[in-house]
């Protein structure tokens, strides 16, 4: 059989990147390149059960695989026998992550004057079908809007450069990081905000809000792959400043700048973790079809 490894942002709020391993019916899924969830997809199993897949283990190199319980699904050893080269993959493959980022479709919202990208609001692999047009929006997300002091503020910029009626395109970007979109053409890499939000403001005030934000971003953004070691160096200092959240995703950054700086921002994580008793929240991952 032949085994997919790839990654793709986790979007809507952008909160990372999620790796996947492929194989057959069988899909496996880590936000942390150490725990993956297992999936099934058969239509057998839509005709049992009604749902396109099912969720039938986790797995970790540690400790092997660990059923979940799975009622009113098809018979006959099925989710067994999609399970057992899936499983074999990740034995052969989990410890490679990162993968290659391949959601090189992109839904970016525009300025109504210029047209020039604001942020990214959705992406998409390249043989998904885009979901039906609604009025488009960014989505920051709950942990945003509990952390980041700005955010109200920083909605209200990007909301009046979008205008009235706001528009956003999908652009589909080749491995040189130029986009194609169907209204505007093809623009070089250069004409993409790097760090998935525009610093392009008229104001210093808009510019400092919109770097402030991408510094909270930075835990995350230091997954993607085409940043420049100026721009990782950057982000790693402002990553260490969340350092919990530098520690849940520092072993999917595909190079690191500072090893000294992230070792000691996941002592002080841990640290912090024996301190708390609250659960870390996690933003919903919702597949929107």
């Amino acid at each position: 059989m032949i085994v997919e490894c790839f990654a793709r942002r986790l979007m809507a709020p952008f909160q990372g990147v999620l790796q996947v391993i492929r194989v057959g019916d069988g899909e496996a899924e880590s936000t942390d390149g150490v725990n993956w969830v297992l999936y099934a997809a058969h239509p057998d199993i839509l005709a049992h059960s009604g749902l396109s897949e099912v969720r039938f283990g986790t797995w970790t190199g540690d400790f092997g695989l660990r059923r979940a319980m799975v009622r009113g699904t098809a018979a006959g050893g099925l989710i067994e026998r999609i399970g057992e080269p899936l499983i074999g993959a990740l034995e052969a493959f989990a410890r490679q992550t990162p993968f290659p980022l391949q959601d090189r479709r992109e839904y970016w919202l525009l300025d109504a004057q210029t047209h020039e990208p604001l942020v990214l609001i959705d992406s998409r692999l390249c043989d998904e079908p885009v979901p039906p047009a609604v009025q488009p929006r960014w989505l920051p997300g709950k942990a945003a809007g509990d952390e980041f002091a700005g955010l109200a503020e920083l909605e209200d910029l990007i909301a009046r450069r979008a205008g009235r009626r706001p528009v956003a395109e999908w652009f589909e970007r080749d491995a040189d990081g130029h986009g194609s979109g169907p209204m505007h053409g093809r623009h070089a890499a250069e004409f993409f905000p790097r760090f998935l939000l525009t610093t392009n403001w008229p104001e210093q005030r808009q510019r400092v809000l919109a770097e402030a934000f991408i510094d909270w971003w930075a835990p995350a953004l230091l997954q993607l792959h085409h940043l420049s070691d100026p721009e990782r160096t950057r982000l790693e200092r402002a990553a260490a400043r969340r350092a919990s959240a530098l520690a849940r995703l520092f072993r999917l950054y595909p190079k690191t700048m500072d090893e000294r700086l992230i070792r000691v921002a996941r002592v002080q994580a841990r640290m912090q973790s024996s301190h708390e008793t609250a659960a870390h929240y996690e933003e919903p991952f919702l597949w929107m079809e």
